[in-house]
């Protein structure tokens, strides 16, 4: 499923409404299957346990591609002001697809970004969860740090660095 909107509009927030909005369905799903262990032991070592099982999937696994295709929707901002960004969500990935030019050093600061930041920030988690003996917490620092395999070029960023290259050296007569 495609959706276009302006640039200049997508906020973190947008961006996140626009995931919940669509993957509503499964969220929903996912809490109420995750809480009917409550259901047989409710007690607060299980209700800890599922709080953690939150933390990980919420916090670290949905969150972090909110904030990994942000990334990318915030750098295109900052590329140009002006136009429209095409999302679309499939069964195994999200897509954003400029609806404007881009230089092939746009494309590739575009592309690294994610793979830049969330790795920082997920370094920060395991610090962080080593400080305060959390193994949940170190766990999702590794879904943020995990970010990095998207470089490798059968995957979207990877190929857009690919492409940039590509594009790069044939327009200066080197292809």
């Amino acid at each position: 499923m495609k959706h276009t909107y302006p640039v200049k509009q997508l906020t973190f927030m947008k961006v996140l409404g626009i995931f919940i909005g669509h993957y509503k369905t499964v969220i929903i799903m996912l809490v109420l299957f995750t809480l009917l262990p409550l259901l047989v032991a409710t007690n607060w070592a299980m209700i800890s346990y599922i709080i953690q099982f939150h933390v990980i999937l919420f916090g670290g696994l949905f969150i972090s591609f909110v904030i990994h295709e942000y990334l990318h929707i915030r750098f295109l901002r900052n590329a140009r002001r002006d136009g429209h960004v095409e999302i679309e969500f499939t069964l195994t990935r999200i897509s954003i697809y400029p609806k404007f030019e881009l230089t092939p050093r746009e494309i590739v600061r575009v592309a690294i970004i994610p793979i830049i930041i969330l790795p920082i920030i997920g370094l920060a988690l395991i610090l962080l969860a080593q400080f305060i003996h959390q193994r949940f917490l170190m766990f999702t620092g590794y879904v943020y740090v995990f970010h990095v395999i998207n470089i490798i070029p059968p995957l979207g960023d990877g190929m857009m660095i690919i492409k940039a290259i590509l594009n790069k050296k044939s327009s200066m007569g080197g292809g």
